[in-house]
């Protein structure tokens, strides 16, 4: 399926109206953006596109771990869209160059992600302050921990959930484009610096 119809149809399927209101209030903005932005510069996803693929992978990790974990899958899945908008921001992207904006690098996307969530939600009469609080939340701890960037660490299931899947998408893809781009014949990689080990090649490869 067509990662955008994808996304779409994924959100048809939202059960809370403040949720669904918000997020298609964010999304439909932004869908020329979504449609092609990267989700990093070099580290995971840094292509045409990657920022979509990412988003989609952790919503379905995220909804086979809420149904396991009885979360709530909405706001799950309101993680998984809202966690790097602000990379839309954080990020330039012009004939295939990817590069941090200033306000990426004076603020970062997390900064900028949880004001975009907070103004989304301020637009729409009456959204629920709690509510509010929590997709906030998910936006600021979603690296897991402060040495890694949030300012806060998870303090809910959902929190929890967002943080690890994105965190284990982001690891795979790493793990996934550096044996495939590996070119020595041995049946480890070269080091990696960043995921910090040899990998082993399946077959040799």
């Amino acid at each position: 399926m067509d990662p955008w119809l994808e996304l779409q149809a994924r959100l048809a399927r939202v059960e809370n109206p403040w949720i669904a209101a918000l997020l298609r209030d964010v999304i439909a903005v932004r869908e020329e953006r979504l449609r092609t932005w990267p989700a990093a510069v070099t580290v995971h996803h840094a292509y045409a596109g990657g920022l979509l693929e990412h988003i989609l992978s952790v919503a379905a990790a995220g909804d086979a771990l809420a149904s396991l974990y009885g979360a709530d899958a909405d706001v799950v899945f309101a993680g998984a869209v809202l966690h790097d908008i602000g990379k839309l921001e954080e990020l330039t992207f012009e004939d295939g160059a990817i590069a941090y904006s200033r306000d990426g690098n004076l603020l970062g996307h997390i900064a900028m992600g949880v004001v975009l969530v907070r103004t989304a939600a301020l637009r729409i009469t009456d959204f629920p302050a709690d509510l509010r609080s929590c997709l906030e939340h998910l936006v600021v701890s979603h690296h897991g921990a402060r040495p890694l960037g949030s300012p806060v660490e998870p303090m809910t299931v959902e929190a929890f959930i967002l943080s690890a899947v994105d965190d284990l998408d982001a690891k795979i893809h790493q793990v996934r484009r550096h044996v495939a781009d590996d070119a020595g014949e041995g049946e480890f990689t070269a080091f990696h610096p960043r995921l910090r080990r040899v990998l082993f090649k399946p077959s040799g490869r």
